[in-house]
């Protein structure tokens, strides 16, 4: 495997090597041919289909995807959302803020009935309407802040 690759044999998985190995390459490389990944591995080309098919239909291979640079499709604008709510109602503003495609992901934190809200805007006047005109008009909302991300250091995305 290339030096610069995700190893997640360093990260401790409960996997066997192997498995960790072509989780790797796939995670790099979502397109690698499973002939390649043979290769790496020293299986054949079928054996490691069905390692992946296996780990597809047990669910630790969630989906293959593809990671987008935001600003090169115009998303300029990485946002951190924290979202206040009524307890009774954080199920339900979790699942309207999802609707929207420019929201990355959403999670229930621990602390004031918050949800942490990632997501992508073409520039501050576009955050402001959708705080505004979206995040605000859902049924249960009651604050929200938000953290501006300046720098990226590192977003793998690969787990969920």
């Amino acid at each position: 495997m290339k030096e610069d690759t995700l190893n997640f044999n360093k990260i401790g998985l409960k996997l066997n090597k192997i498995d960790m190995d072509i989780l790797s390459l796939l995670a790099n490389d979502c397109r690698v041919s499973y002939a390649e990944i043979a290769r790496e591995v020293h299986l054949s080309r079928m054996a490691v289909r069905e390692r992946v098919m296996k780990m597809t239909e047990e669910g630790i291979i969630k989906k293959f995807t593809v990671q987008l640079n935001s600003p090169k499709v115009g998303l300029n604008t990485a946002v951190f959302l924290q979202i206040a709510a009524i307890p009774s109602e954080i199920d339900y503003v979790a699942s309207e803020l999802c609707k929207h495609p420019q929201i990355e992901s959403v999670y229930a934190t621990t602390g004031k009935n918050e949800l942490h809200v990632h997501g992508y805007v073409k520039d501050f006047e576009e955050l402001n309407n959708f705080i505004f005109e979206e995040v605000y008009k859902i049924k249960g909302v009651t604050e929200v802040n938000f953290n501006l991300i300046t720098k990226k250091y590192k977003s793998n995305g690969i787990f969920i």
